[in-house]
């Protein structure tokens, strides 16, 4: 009978899928094509009242759209317009006009440019010039800049008041080409989906254990129907066997669907032939890794702690692979303080000049912020320079960002000790980098391993939080999080031990909570303090719990306490007497919130709150559990994030004899944590939100992990319960589902 259940489950779902599928080819697209003109950012062009920029260009097809103007600016737009009109170049009859209100927009918080789009539809004048005249549409306080370039893909002809000029405006046409129901794609991905969900149906419907359990019950010769039987014997004989030809043919099917739709297109309409070789690698990268993480869940049956080494080794090492260098969020800066360190190692001098470092004049990178929106130039970058030794090893100043104001030096030790091993051995800016990554992804797996081994309860969902791909993100980097992670869970997980554990205190977990407690209490403002009240729970959690224990709570908890004030002390105070209208900040530069205001506004503040959670809360959930990557701009299907949640809130679920936690620990334990989202929110938006808005910006969904563990320690409950033990099968398809991510960063790069 449960069985059955199981296959009802399936047929549904295969059924919602074929009807999703038909209602998706029904749907008809708007198909465009662009025609790029100048491609370069060399100079610009300021656009006041008196300055008239035109371009002379020949229009490709029959039916233009409108035209992609772009411009830059460092200052925020009052009611500023920009007008344009587009004349037949030879009659100069005007052929269509728009006139766009500007915005600045601040584009992965590396420039403030952006392409305005300006509505000029013109029918039937293929292959003739026509004359691009853009001016500013009344007067204005903020004027424009439009970028102009020295190169270009199209030809066309810049005239500034009048005079002609070597440089090309920046611009791309779009031309309207038909509409497509894009019925080949979405068939794909509808089997991609269906295959995925039949694969994990098998793995659960003919895995083993279903015959012993009959068989206990004496009612596996009780089988009506033959085929059923013969299926039951075909399993025990060829079950593993059969696993094996799903998933593999899975990944199979997966890695030729990516290079079909992603790699394939990118060498056929941009030429970048290293592509296949590049995905050949990874491709054979992908599915060693499946056959690891199969190995340590199905067939060796690891421990959970030492299932997670190969599984977060492997893993972690594709996503340092196709999440290239600088496209994690601030990885840059992250970089340059892991550097920093690296020259106190090697025993390299400091600069007199504030701001400024040695480095190595091969590692001077001019190239970082363009490198920052992950695309095909930057695993071109990665293909040229990933095996190149060091050219120029002489030291030069350099100008550098440090984010020691956020984490400490011990958060970059692991980054430093990477680089400097390839700068000794001669190695070249990305093979150092890549090692500072891969060194950060051992720590990481390290910390990650003793939180997993220690926990008394909620293992598996604090492995599902370790590799959630967000995660393996930040671990396998350069920036700080990937040790602000592992610090953090270990210390929950020590945190649990000792209020769950019969045993009694012992030294080591005292020296251990005390030390990773006190460097979370001061990491990134402060804002997980709330996190360090967790051994308070010993006064009434712990049985017969002994005097010297309670002294030790309060002395932990003191130390957290007392950590975060010498470290955020004078920090706390300044924001405190910080006057509502005196500091900006943010994106834009703009008046930012104060404690003042929101101390004299009380109603204004909860408002904010409320207003994040209604407009920020799915953005900040997706990200959280690695819907965006790279630098937020790569967005995975939803279909993998409602699987990724699906699965964590599975591991939620209390196994038999598993410890129980009780109601008013779950509710102490949902108090933390909720303060602790506040402190985060708080922070950006003392830190990042205008005044302007009604709502927190800049908080991303990863400051969350670090008290995510606690969230899920809350939902566990008795009302529902697993009595066979499927942790493996769960395991096994995460680490499918991350592969799956991996592959489709590549695709969602390429396509």
């Amino acid at each position: 009978m449960q069985r059955k259940k199981y296959l009802y489950i399936y047929l549904a779902f295969v059924a919602v899928c074929l009807l999703v599928t038909g209602y998706r080819c029904a749907e008809r697209t708007e198909v465009t094509e662009e025609e790029s003109y100048g491609i370069t950012s060399d100079d610009t062009i300021e656009v006041n009242e008196g300055t008239k920029v035109e371009s002379t260009f020949k229009l490709t097809g029959d039916t233009l759209q409108g035209i992609s103007v772009k411009f830059q600016t460092k200052k925020v737009f009052q009611k500023e317009r920009l007008k344009a009109k587009l004349f037949d170049a030879v009659t100069g009859e005007l052929l269509a006009e728009d006139s766009v209100a500007l915005k600045y927009e601040r584009i992965q918080n590396k420039d403030g440019g952006s392409f305005i789009y300006f509505n000029l539809p013109v029918n039937g004048r293929k292959d003739k010039n026509v004359r691009l005249a853009l001016t500013l549409d009344g007067s204005g306080f903020v004027y424009p800049s439009l970028v102009i370039s020295k190169k270009q893909i199209n030809s066309s002809y810049l005239i500034i008041d009048g005079e002609g000029s070597e440089s090309k405006l920046v611009f791309k046409t779009r031309y309207y080409m038909g509409t497509s129901n894009n019925a080949a794609k979405v068939i794909g991905s509808s089997i991609v989906v269906i295959a995925f969900g039949t694969v994990l149906f098998l793995f659960v419907f003919l895995g083993g254990g279903w015959e012993e359990e009959a068989a206990k019950k004496n009612r596996i010769l009780i089988v009506a129907d033959s085929v059923n039987e013969y299926a039951v014997i075909l399993m025990k004989r060829y079950g593993r066997f059969i696993k094996v030809i799903l998933l593999f043919g899975f990944l199979c099917f997966y890695i030729l669907y990516v290079y079909k739709y992603g790699v394939s297109n990118a060498v056929r309409e941009e030429g970048y032939f290293f592509l296949k070789k590049m995905y050949a690698v990874l491709g054979a990268l992908v599915l060693l890794a499946a056959a690891l993480i199969y190995y340590v869940c199905s067939i060796k049956r690891l421990a959970m702690e030492k299932m997670f080494v190969p599984i977060a080794l492997s893993l972690g090492t594709l996503f340092c692979l196709v999440i290239g260098v600088d496209t994690v969020p601030d990885e840059p800066s992250h970089i340059d303080t892991a550097y920093a360190l690296s020259n106190e190692f090697m025993g390299i001098p400091e600069s007199g000049k504030p701001g400024y470092i040695y480095k190595r004049i091969e590692d001077i990178d001019s190239g970082a912020e363009k490198r920052q929106s992950l695309g095909a130039d930057n695993y071109k970058w990665m293909y040229e320079k990933l095996f190149c030794a060091a050219e120029d090893a002489s030291l030069a100043e350099c100008a550098v960002r440090s984010n020691l104001g956020n984490g400490g030096k011990i958060y970059y030790v692991p980054q430093a000790v990477g680089i400097s091993i390839g700068r000794i051995l001669n190695l070249g800016l990305l093979p150092a980098i890549m090692l500072g990554r891969f060194f950060s992804l051992l720590c990481y797996i390290v910390l990650v391993y003793f939180a997993v081994k220690i926990i008394p309860v909620g293992k598996l969902s604090l492995l599902f939080v370790a590799i959630l791909p967000i995660s393996l993100q930040q671990a396998a980097s350069v920036s700080y999080d990937g040790m602000i992670n592992g610090i953090s869970f270990l210390y929950l997980a020590f945190s649990v031990y000792i209020i769950y554990s019969d045993r009694r205190l012992r030294f080591l977990d005292v020296s251990a909570i005390a030390f990773t407690g006190s460097l979370l209490a001061t990491v990134k403002g402060g804002v997980y303090i709330p996190l360090c009240l967790m051994p308070l729970m010993i006064f009434w959690r712990r049985k017969n719990v002994l005097k010297k224990e309670r002294y030790c709570a309060v002395f932990l908890t003191g130390l957290f306490v007392l950590a975060f004030v010498t470290g955020r002390f004078a920090d706390i105070l300044s924001r405190f007497a910080t006057v509502q209208g005196t500091k900006t900040g943010g994106a834009e530069n703009q008046e930012i919130y104060t404690f003042g205001y929101l101390i004299s506004h009380p109603v204004r503040a909860v408002g904010l709150y409320t207003n994040t959670v209604h407009k920020q809360g799915d953005l900040q959930l997706r990200n959280l559990l690695g819907g965006n990557l790279a630098w937020r701009d790569v967005n995975i299907d939803w279909y993998i994030v409602i699987l990724i949640l699906l699965l964590i809130l599975l591991s939620c679920i209390r196994q038999n004899k598993e410890t129980y936690i009780p109601r008013n620990d779950k509710i102490f334990m949902g108090l933390l944590a909720f303060g602790t989202f506040c402190f985060v929110e708080l922070s950006m938006l003392l830190a990042w939100t205008p005044v302007k808005l009604n709502y927190i910006t800049g908080a991303q969904g990863r400051y969350f992990l670090p008290f995510f563990l606690l969230v899920l320690l809350c939902l566990r409950n008795s009302f529902f319960t697993i009595r066979r033990n499927i942790e493996r099968q769960m395991i096994l398809c995460f680490g499918v589902i991350d592969i799956i991510v991996v592959l489709q960063v590549v695709l969602k790069v390429l396509e």
